[in-house]
């Protein structure tokens, strides 16, 4: 009882969550300002070839569409600097991330230099103490049987 009754709540709290969203996540609200104005310009475009029809001639329908793409094309180069500037910055960053990287790289290998030299530093003390160890013990065995024979 207690499985399907967790199963039903997670299902419904996602069909919930999907449900309540109103969209904003979906539309950006960088272009949204961009959006409006595009779709301004055009309108108005196409209301003055309307009239244009009726009552002007063929330069102002010409003029209308050179303002309407002028517009197109500064909006395109402005997104297209700051898409450069982002690619620009990104480059920067990554460049920065990697000299941190070299930098950390020679650290660790100067510290594991350092690790393997005391490593076997140690082993070879170890390998003394073991030594110096054998030799007490036998000078303390020597001694035993010396103690046991005298007496």
């Amino acid at each position: 009882m207690k499985k399907k009754f967790l199963i039903l709540s997670i299902i419904t709290m996602m069909t919930a969550g999907i449900a309540f969203a109103d969209g904003m996540v979906f539309d950006p609200t960088e272009y949204s300002i961009d959006y409006t104005t595009s779709t301004k310009t055009p309108s108005k475009t196409t209301t003055s070839t309307v009239q244009t029809s009726s009552s002007t001639s063929n330069a102002q329908i010409e003029s209308n569409i050179k303002e309407a793409s002028s517009y197109a094309q500064n909006t395109v180069s402005g997104q297209a600097a700051n898409f450069n500037n982002a690619l620009y910055e990104l480059d920067s960053a990554q460049v920065n991330i990697r000299n941190e990287l070299l930098d950390y790289q020679t650290k660790y290998q100067e510290i594991d230099t350092q690790y393997k030299l005391i490593k076997e530093q140690r082993r070879v003390l170890g390998e003394q103490v073991k030594s110096v160890e054998k030799r007490i013990k036998e000078i303390e065995r020597s001694k035993n049987q010396i103690r046991k024979t005298m007496i």
